[in-house]
């Protein structure tokens, strides 16, 4: 199983859940618990099978800058790849049509926007992007579980798209910054990411001061937490920026700690802070097998 693990990339996995469990309780935490389990499985067998075209696409690239992965070093072969692929997509489909039919619309979306990041924009200026929009699709994948038609997304509370918003431009910077990771970034790009996460953070702590509640005191909290947590890496990547490996474990830590960034979404959409705080469970999960597996 090992190398299945590395091609789906498995600690980034409960990032996925997080995003769908960050939707469910977003969108009114009404739909019932079975629902939530299928949209759950149905974030993870997204992103895994994302991952795992990501380096179906990168696999003439991949023999010659990391021939150790599972397909260029034939552990996994490319047509077993594809089918394994093809079949978690499939299989996400119909979890998500068993939990709500709304959701399996929003999972055809999110199918396609996976395909065009890997075939299409990857590379681009759109995509980070479209990457950041796979992101958002799984959230609202999460919040269309609880939702009765599509028509429900266009009267969405305004917290409900800061805290989708918040999402997909936090992604946004994830995905520019590891543009560059195999052969190292430069201070510029370093730069712009850094100032890029100020504004993602500073935005949110005027967000809090205008909206001031007992949850703006949690979502502070959790924010400086998240931020604690990206600390030891960010100070690492602005020492080495050019450095393939502190990129590597800075995009790492991003996402391994994107399920706070779940929780501060939730917590912003107003939801019952005890089911909002819940969601940093998703993290323990990830630190345990990027010990094991890597992440990007």
């Amino acid at each position: 199983m090992k190398p299945f693990f590395q091609l789906v990339r498995i600690p980034t996995v409960f990032s996925a859940f997080s995003n769908v469990y960050a939707g469910y309780w977003i969108g009114g935490g009404v739909a019932s618990p079975k629902s939530l389990i299928l949209g759950l499985i149905a974030g993870g067998l997204y992103l895994m099978a994302g991952m795992a075209l990501n380096d179906i696409a990168d696999y003439k690239v991949d023999k010659e800058e990391r021939p150790d992965r599972p397909l260029p070093s034939g552990a996994i072969s490319l047509s077993t790849a594809w089918m394994v692929t093809l079949g978690m997509f499939a299989l996400a489909l119909i979890c998500q049509w068993f939990a709500n039919p709304v959701a399996a619309v929003l999972g055809v979306c999110l199918v396609l926007a996976i395909f065009c990041y890997n075939f299409v924009f990857k590379g681009t200026f759109l995509g980070p992007l479209t990457m950041a929009k796979c992101r958002a699709l799984n959230l609202l994948c999460g919040i269309a579980l609880c939702a009765d038609g599509l028509s429900d997304f266009f009267f969405l509370p305004f917290h409900t798209y800061w805290a989708i918003l918040s999402l997909w431009a936090y992604i946004i910077l994830v995905t520019y910054l590891a543009r560059d990771e195999v052969k190292g970034n430069s201070s510029m790009r370093v730069r712009i990411f850094f100032v890029g996460i100020a504004v993602w953070a500073g935005l949110w702590i005027g967000f809090a001061a205008f909206h001031y509640s007992y949850l703006s005191y949690v979502l502070l909290a959790v924010l400086l937490f998240h931020l604690y947590m990206l600390s030891a890496p960010i100070r690492n990547l602005r020492a080495n920026p050019a450095v393939p490996s502190a990129t590597g474990r800075t995009i790492g830590a991003l996402l391994r700690t994107l399920p706070m960034t779940d929780v501060i979404g939730m917590l912003g959409a107003g939801v019952f802070w005890p089911w909002a705080l819940a969601g940093l469970a998703w993290m323990l999960p990830g630190r345990f097998l990027a010990k094991r597996f890597y992440s990007t």
